[in-house]
């Protein structure tokens, strides 16, 4: 009886040993090739910026582009503006330029940035156009000095220097103005605009005294836009230059007098 037993023992444990390799043997047949129909799913690439483009808006440049749905997630995007660094990055699809100057040209560069990946480059460019000096806007404080060409009926008569304010008469552009004296502020009149000139008259006091008293002066001013730059977004005049022609009739017991001056204006500030 023993010996029996001893013997079905072994035969049970001999056919574990033999099972086991056919059940791992099982297990690594379900890493192979794939069956018959399956396709392995292909690695997505970075893709460039699709639609990129650059407009000039007035003193701007308006950057904008799309994402091409087929390649990899990407990050951010990186653009260079004539070989150099916009900004570090943005995750947006536009841009709004404001660093730009008429007359120039800029070309523009985007790049795609993916986790381990840069796309290739596309590029656009756009040029800056300037405006004319007749559709510069004059605006802000001006220095005004005038320089005495001619005078008579005076004792003497200093060279002008002034602060003058100029305010237009419309939102956006050139046209009519109000101007006003920052010191004196009872000096103030419009100057009508035509292309770029500027001109008005102006009755009241006007720096001139007899013994003492204001005198009412009559003045013609005329003056014309020569330099002009893009600030804020706006085409705004920087320079004026023209003539002021003053007079008075005989007041207070003073004899009659008139005066002509060389003047130039210059925008000391916008707004």
């Amino acid at each position: 009886m023993v010996g029996v037993g001893s013997l079905r023992s072994r035969s049970f444990w001999c056919t574990l040993v033999v099972a086991v390799p056919l059940m791992v043997a099982g297990c690594d047949s379900g890493g192979g090739e794939p069956a018959e129909g399956e396709t392995k799913a292909a690695l997505k690439t970075v893709l460039p910026p699709v639609g990129f483009s650059a407009t000039a808006d007035g003193f701007t440049v308006r950057l904008s582009w799309g994402v091409d749905p087929a390649g990899a997630k990407i990050e951010n995007y990186e653009i260079t503006r004539n070989g150099h660094a916009l900004f570090a990055a943005t995750t947006s699809t536009s841009y709004r330029d404001t660093d730009v100057r008429p007359g120039k040209t800029y070309s523009y560069e985007i790049r795609a940035i993916g986790v381990n990946e840069t796309s290739d480059p596309v590029t656009d460019e756009v040029t800056i156009k300037t405006p004319s000096l007749a559709g510069a806007r004059v605006e802000g404080d001006f220095g005004i000095t005038g320089r005495v060409t001619s005078q008579s009926g005076y004792s003497e008569y200093e060279a002008l220097s002034a602060g003058w304010h100029m305010k237009p008469k419309c939102r956006h552009g050139a046209c009519d103005v109000v101007w006003r004296d920052v010191s004196e502020k009872v000096m103030h009149g419009v100057l009508g605009q035509k292309g770029k000139e500027y001109n008005g008259s102006y009755t009241g006091y006007f720096w001139v005294s007899c013994e003492g008293t204001h005198s009412t002066s009559n003045v013609d001013i005329a003056l014309k836009v020569v330099k002009a730059k893009a600030l804020d977004g706006e085409w705004l005049a920087t320079k004026l230059e023209g003539t002021i022609d003053s007079s008075e009739t005989p007041q207070f017991g003073c004899r009659p007098g008139e005066v002509s001056l060389a003047v130039k204006a210059l925008l000391r500030a916008t707004g």
